[in-house]
């Protein structure tokens, strides 16, 4: 069993983010007669969960779903998230693109920007600003 300031040594934890994690159940250790907080081995394997889903981009209620879920739903779960990722880098890359753009060619002159207007939506106007832009 391990005291709460060897637990903040170890993780890197605050006190604070330890007691809310005890709040919200996420992990819940032994009180001693003083009711001092006692961390067991299986609590620390929970805490470091918690701080690899948190590094992948979980939030706290996906980590409390994934800490309790079946080994079928978990590997679901991380599928997912990997699909979000790769979105979200796909994003972005194409802001990368664009911004790289406006840098080597400065913003799009007017007579461009006002044949786009027409365009539907934001996204579609700097699709073809992007496209454009050079």
């Amino acid at each position: 069993m391990k005291k709460i300031k060897d637990v903040i040594r170890i993780t890197g934890l605050s006190r604070r983010t330890l007691q809310y994690y005890d709040e919200q159940c996420l992990v819940v250790p032994k009180r001693t007669k003083e009711n001092y907080r006692l961390y067991s081995e299986n609590d620390l394997w929970k805490l470091w969960k918690i701080l690899i889903y948190k590094e992948m981009g979980f939030q706290l209620d996906e980590i409390t779903i994934l800490i309790e879920t079946s080994e079928e739903k978990f590997h679901c779960l991380l599928e997912q998230k990997l699909s979000t990722i790769q979105n979200e880098m796909e994003e972005l890359s194409f802001k990368y693109r664009f911004v790289e753009k406006v840098l080597r060619y400065g913003i799009p002159d007017k007579n461009i920007v006002e044949r786009i207007a027409r365009v539907s939506t934001y996204k579609e106007m700097i699709k073809c600003l992007a496209e454009k832009c050079c």
